[in-house]
């Protein structure tokens, strides 16, 4: 039993005194690591370096410029005429000036395809070579026009969801007469940005919400109030919804800014639905004058006024 416990302290003293020679290779591995990390590092700094000098040179070469015909973006919908991808290239100087080695490509590309009007988002970016860049993009759709006094008549000015004024020349005629109207508005921002007046920017919203229920509900216009009204410390702008027959609808605030005790929009609809159901559709003057959808549905027939038959001449008196 001696023995063993002898045998055991031997082990660990000898254990914990290793020989020179032991403590060299156990450092030598890592001082062959940092001595590797090293050159690596002045290599890196080297070859940074030189590229530095040399880059202005290389990438501007003609083989990493980029061109117009290798510039792809998204199919336009039918509803824009212009040719976005020429205006850019051109607005932007894109073709045969942008190398795709530089840094900022990529950032170049986005920052020219954002500032168009008709785009609303730049999705993505795909670098390729020989020198090509493939750009998806999301388009914005003029959703109503604002109708503003001109010269020779009206003037119909598209706008998207977000009522940002897009080019007028590029959506047809045809087009813009059967979006929502918008009435009662003076002035307007410059192509591609938003409209600064909040009574558009509400009346966009409800044209938005009621595009896919538009033409069947017979809607023309969308009318703001003048001033905003104040309930409760809620500012906000009253809405009438014109059918095509003449009847006003008081749709009330705009969605998402609703008054407290004013219902909200899947709720308005269904009052609005629920009339025509009753009382026919809106489209001729046989329908009623006001519809009040903002708290309970309310009707106002149209009142139609009654001529007094012709009198006779009145005897003369001698």
């Amino acid at each position: 039993m001696t023995r063993v416990k002898t045998n055991r302290k031997a082990k660990r003293k000898q254990s914990r005194t290793r020989s020179p020679g032991q403590g060299v290779r156990f450092f030598l591995p890592r001082a062959r690591v940092l001595l590797a990390l090293a050159v690596v590092g002045v290599l890196g700094w080297g070859m940074h370096s030189l590229w530095q000098q040399v880059a202005p040179s290389v990438i501007h070469r003609e083989r990493y410029l980029l061109s117009a015909e290798r510039i792809t973006i998204s199919q336009l919908p039918e509803w824009i005429t212009a040719d976005v991808r020429a205006e850019v290239v051109r607005d932007a100087g894109l073709a045969g000036r942008l190398s795709v080695l530089e840094d900022n490509f990529v950032q170049v590309i986005e920052d020219a395809f954002a500032l168009h009007p008709w785009v609303e988002e730049v999705v993505r970016i795909t670098k390729r070579y020989p020198p090509g860049v493939d750009v998806q993009l999301k388009y914005r759709e003029p959703i109503a026009v604002v109708e503003l006094s001109g010269p020779n008549g009206a003037i119909l000015v598209p706008i998207d969801a977000h009522a940002v004024h897009l080019p007028p020349q590029d959506v047809p005629k045809l087009r813009k007469r059967y979006l929502p109207r918008i009435g009662g508005i003076v002035g307007r921002p410059p192509v591609g940005q938003q409209w600064p007046d909040p009574r558009v920017v509400g009346a966009a919203r409800i044209a938005d919400q009621l595009s896919e229920s538009w033409e069947s509900l017979h809607l023309v216009d969308v009318l703001p109030s003048a001033r905003p009204e104040i309930r409760d410390q809620h500012r906000f702008f009253v809405y009438d919804l014109i059918t095509r027959g003449g009847t006003r609808v008081v749709w009330g605030a705009a969605p998402n800014a609703e008054p407290p005790g004013e219902d909200a929009f899947d709720a308005k609809l269904s009052r609005l639905k629920s009339c025509i159901e009753e009382h026919g559709p809106l489209d001729s003057v046989r329908g009623p004058a006001i519809v009040d959808v903002r708290h309970q549905l309310e009707v106002t027939p149209r009142t139609v006024k009654k001529t007094s038959p012709p009198q006779a001449d009145a005897p003369l008196v001698k």
